[in-house]
């Protein structure tokens, strides 16, 4: 049986447009000749529990009474034996709520025998071969027919009927915190129609409710409602209705990807009140999947339940049929759905296993072409360049020869990588523009680096940042600051290369470690072959195509939305999808003080303690142009902040307009890849797609080259000083390439977490590795009293904070760097009354105006 519906699943696949969602499988059927409506079911200790129910297992089926069960019966997953537990429920019970906590067991709440309707809420845990409960608070009212959803460690229910003989419905939602069970918390009743039988569902920590029933005198009245509850406003808002009603259909609503729930079958209240009238001749329930998506608030098709099996056949229990009446219960990725009702008084053997399907987009042949091509064509460049670097004047600052204006595009184009690309108009698309003042931070903070670390960088002849350590405090900070910037970009690389691959797994079907794999060594070979120029001029080129490429997305979506620009700006802003701001004083949430701090303080890490930002400043020709390059790179921030958050918005407002195009999608920053794939013209696709390519490989070959800077100049040829400059330029080569290795391979490794946002995980790690180094050139330069004491207890310091508060703390990711920074500056200042520096000062701090700049001989 498990075969053919699997066979019936693709072929249905095979003959119709709309979209399979869920793969539909069996598992080893109900040991009884009858299944159940209404049990309690959840996993456990890797156990499907399964207690009470209620059927009718006597013939002749019509002219039987329905029976109510106490029983709890056990299936080792996923192919074991069914087992009947010794425990049994305190009643016969069903159609209560049942949950499953993936530690503490299945939590049943309410229920029903027939007779009377129940208070009482309990946790049902696999023990030995048998199952044991555990009473929680009873509910403030008996409840059957009601809905709840599992959010953290909190359950919540809503609606019900208190009592059998009750004509009215309930619109009560109740919350008990399952970690501290004192006692249920009555929350604002839902704003629509009391109602029994709704599906519930969850997503983003909100909890939703769809369709059900109402009581009118009595008789049901079926609805296509739906509504919201956000536990953190207290506050309900309506949703879009639903195509029809979904009343009794498994419950909680099955999630799909980031920011879909799928709702199987469900009455439509089309045969209400014809049960015994029709009978045999019942055509059984809607085998329409309905799938709602969060961000959008659309509906859409989610296909349809594969049905097997007809009333002619006399509608055998094993037959394949949508039912109701029924939880449903995660386990390990799938849902499964524990029997049900197929028909009046016709109950379910087949325990069905539903395993969402993640559909991949298709690139043309074209579009392979131009990505091949532009991929060549980087490393073509490397080979271009590779004939200019003689020495390692050339490998780490190109001679000092780059333009202002190239240098100015490669800071820009270092700042934007991948992450801005696509994690930025992601972050729109799901929420609103509160992040564009961090955007923004990069022009804010463009003064401060050319007018305060631009005159020490450049005037003091350096190569890395870290040698300024060495003469401000000792060659220990040096080392221990040059260190840490080597563990930043390890962590930097695996960010910025894992989002580009995830996006091309996703609309490709391409393994994700071979995404990684190939843009890794792509991005070794030119590099140690080009050195810094190739770096700085295939930025120049990934910056065009990018930007190019975000203005003709943003045209053709903008085309597919009804009414043009007028009316997506007036839905946009009806929807609060154009804030720009969160009032508040939250530390937690990304309100506006919070978003300031983080523009101010995330921006100034690169311009300030960040090789890869620095050394391009050390490519120009002189302090002038190094200065333009910062301005160039800042005021380029402004025009791409708009267009890459005015991209994420019309993404909202495309796929609002054209639910169908949208499908499933396992990670939120997926979703600008898949437009590219699916809407754009062949070709263009394909070039976008290489230029998404090309900024992670910008990321990668930055960290590369400005990693082998720092260890070559800071570790080898500081202990190696009569190392000769071609010996130096070897071992640059090696480490760039063992460096691009080690970071590929951290990128393979964050491809097995479960990473809910690269957005937020990227601000981890800038505040964990790079904060407290900015922290650090703050001290030295601001400061004369701290010395090498005072610099290591301010990095040790930051280090610890920033650890604490991203572990153990809900204080907000952009708020992670102020810490840091703070944390060292801070802890260096104190330290320093205690243990001053005795060294000579003499143009190493803001208060000592360093000698003006002498042209430097070049290395050859």
């Amino acid at each position: 049986m498990s075969m053919s519906l699997v066979a019936l699943t693709l072929l249905a696949c095979s003959q119709s447009t709309v979209p399979v969602v869920v793969q539909w499988k069996e598992l080893p059927t109900w040991p009884h000749a009858s299944g159940r409506a209404g049990p309690a079911a959840g996993v456990d200790d890797g156990f499907l529990i399964v207690a009470g129910g209620a059927n009718f297992p006597e013939s002749p089926l019509w002219e039987t009474n329905k029976v109510w069960h106490n029983d709890i019966h056990m299936l080792a997953l996923p192919s074991g034996q069914w087992q009947q537990a010794e425990s049994t429920l305190p009643n016969a019970n069903a159609y209560g709520v049942s949950l499953t906590h993936p530690t503490l067991g299945v939590v049943l709440i309410g229920g029903s025998d027939g007779v009377n309707h129940f208070d009482d809420a309990m946790v049902l845990h696999h023990l030995g071969g048998d199952v044991s409960m555990t009473p929680l608070p009873s509910l403030p009212n008996s409840l059957a027919y009601a809905a709840g959803v599992l959010i953290d460690d909190t359950v919540w229910i809503v609606g019900g009927q208190p009592s059998a003989d009750e004509p009215v419905a309930s619109a009560r939602l109740d919350s008990l915190d399952l970690v501290d069970p004192q006692h249920w918390i009555e929350h604002t009743s839902l704003r629509g129609p009391a109602r029994i039988l709704p599906v519930a569902g969850t997503a983003h920590g909100d909890l939703f409710v769809f369709s059900g029933c109402a009581l009118v005198d009595g008789e049901r009245e079926y609805l296509t409602d739906a509504w919201r509850y956000s536990p953190a406003s207290g506050t309900w808002s309506q949703l879009a209705d639903m195509a029809q009603p979904c009343a009794a259909a498994p419950t909680p609503a099955i999630p799909l990807g980031h920011d879909m729930l799928l709702m199987v079958g469900g009455d439509t209240g089309a045969t209400a009140g014809q049960a015994n009238t029709l009978k045999d001749d019942h055509p059984g329930f809607s085998t329409s999947q309905q799938m709602y998506c969060t961000t959008t608030d659309t509906w859409s098709s989610g296909g349809v339940f594969p049905r097997q099996g007809t009333a002619s056949q006399g509608w055998p229990a094993d037959s394949q049929w949508p039912t109701v009446t029924v939880p449903t219960v995660p386990w390990n990725g799938s849902i499964l759905v524990p029997m049900g009702e197929m028909r009046p008084r016709v109950r379910a053997t087949s325990i069905r296993m539903a395993t969402p399907v993640v559909k991949s987009g298709a690139l043309e042949v074209l579009d392979w072409v131009t990505i091949a091509v532009y991929l060549l064509a980087l490393l073509g460049m490397g080979f271009f360049f590779s004939k200019r670097e003689k020495g390692t004047d050339d490998f780490f600052l190109a001679g000092r020869r780059i333009p202002w204006w190239a240098a100015g595009i490669s800071i820009f184009a270092t700042q934007l990588s991948a992450i801005t690309f696509m994690a930025i108009p992601a972050k729109a698309y799901d929420s609103d523009w509160v992040f564009f003042v961090q955007s923004l931070g990069i022009f804010l903070m463009a003064p401060l680096a050319a007018y305060l670390f631009l005159p020490f960088y450049r005037r003091l002849h350096i190569t890395t940042a870290y040698e300024y350590l060495e003469r401000r405090f000792s060659l220990s900070v040096r080392l221990l600051g040059s260190a840490q910037f080597i563990l930043h970009q390890v962590g930097r690389v695996a960010v910025v290369v894992f989002l580009p691959a995830l996006a091309l797994s996703a609309v490709t079907g391409i393994d994700i470690v071979l995404c990684i794999s190939v843009m890794g060594l792509l991005a070794i070979v030119y590099t140690v072959l080009g050195g810094i120029e190739v770096v700085i001029w295939s930025d120049v080129l990934q910056t065009v195509v990018l930007l190019g490429g975000a203005l003709v997305a943003g045209w053709v979506l903008l085309e597919g939305v009804p009414g043009g620009w007028s009316t997506f700006f007036a839905d946009a802003s009806a929807q609060g999808k154009l804030n720009l701001v969160h009032p508040g004083f939250s530390i937690a949430e990304p309100v506006l003080y919070v978003v300031i701090m983080g523009a101010v303080f995330n921006n100034i890490i690169p311009y300030t303690a960040d090789q890869a930002v620095v050394q391009r400043y050390l490519t120009t020709p002189d302090e002038k142009s190094a200065r333009r390059a910062i301005w160039t790179g800042g005021l380029l921030a402004i025009p791409a902040s708009v267009l890459f958050f005015g991209l994420g918005t019309l993404l909202w407002a495309f796929y609002r307009a054209n639910p169908e195009s949208l499908q499933p999608l396992t990670a939120i920053d997926q979703i600008l890849p898949w437009f590219i794939v699916n809407e754009l013209p062949a070709g263009v696709s394909g070039l976008i797609i290489a230029a998404i390519f090309a900024a992670a490989m910008s990321s990668i070959d930055s960290s590369m080259n400005s990693v082998s800077t720092a260890f070559t100049t800071d570790f080898y040829r500081r202990f190696r000083p009569d190392i000769t400059d071609h010996a130096a330029l070897r071992m640059a080569r090696w480490v760039t390439a063992i460096f691009g290795v080690v970071g590929t391979a951290a990128a393979i490794f964050i491809a097995t977490l479960d990473i809910q946002s690269v957005l937020d995980l990227w601000f981890k790690v800038l505040g964990l590795f790079a904060s407290g180094l900015c922290g650090l050139f703050f001290l030295g330069i601001l400061t004369r009293r701290p010395g090498t004491s005072a610099a290591i207890a301010g990095l040790v310091a930051s280090a610890i904070v920033n650890f604490v508060i991203g572990t153990f703390t809900d204080i907000n990711v952009l708020l992670i760097a102020a810490f840091g920074i703070g944390t060292c500056f801070a802890t260096g200042v104190v330290v320093g009354i205690f243990a001053p520096s005795t060294k000579d000062l003499t143009g190493l701090t803001i208060g000592s105006k360093p000698p003006e700049e002498t042209p430097r001989l070049l290395k050859r």
